[in-house]
């Protein structure tokens, strides 16, 4: 299994990796994560702790055209006008283990909350908006928690 969760923002409104690890905090989350890098450049794992037990996602981040996507036939044009003017891409991936999909959906809600942004689950739409996504997790994380080993 591998899961890909996608959040569309504005670049001018990225949080510093310090706010949005407050954030997660802030929302209740029993979640932690590493703050210690830098949003545009860092590409690889991010650990973090669910629970108190180790977790994180593979994360990167990246200027996006959506027109590009549009005439790639990676998004309809109905999609790129829910887009709007967001023009950077955050990606979170996790292979085969929950407790680290659960840490991907939360940071990915909180991002898409604090940007204003849009969280496509599993990388593709229909998007969840920044406002609803933090609640939609919250409904989300017990069925995620029963796959814990």
């Amino acid at each position: 299994m591998s899961v890909e969760n996608n959040v569309f923002l504005k670049r001018e409104r990225m949080p510093t990796p310090e706010l949005w690890a407050n954030a997660i905090a802030e929302h209740g989350f029993a979640m932690e994560m590493d703050s210690d890098f830098e949003v545009s450049d860092f590409e690889g794992f991010l650990p973090c702790k669910y629970k108190g037990e180790g977790a994180g996602f593979e994360y990167w981040a990246e200027a996006t055209d959506l027109d590009q996507l549009v005439e790639e036939g990676l998004l309809s044009d109905e999609e790129r006008a829910q887009l709007g003017d967001c023009d950077f891409l955050v990606t979170l991936v996790t292979r085969s283990d929950f407790r680290e999909l659960a840490t991907s959906m939360i940071a990915a809600a909180v991002l898409a909350e604090l940007t204003g942004g849009l969280f496509a689950e599993g990388g593709e739409p229909p998007f969840v908006l920044g406002e609803d996504s933090v609640g939609w997790v919250k409904d989300l994380l017990p069925e995620i928690e029963r796959e814990f080993e």
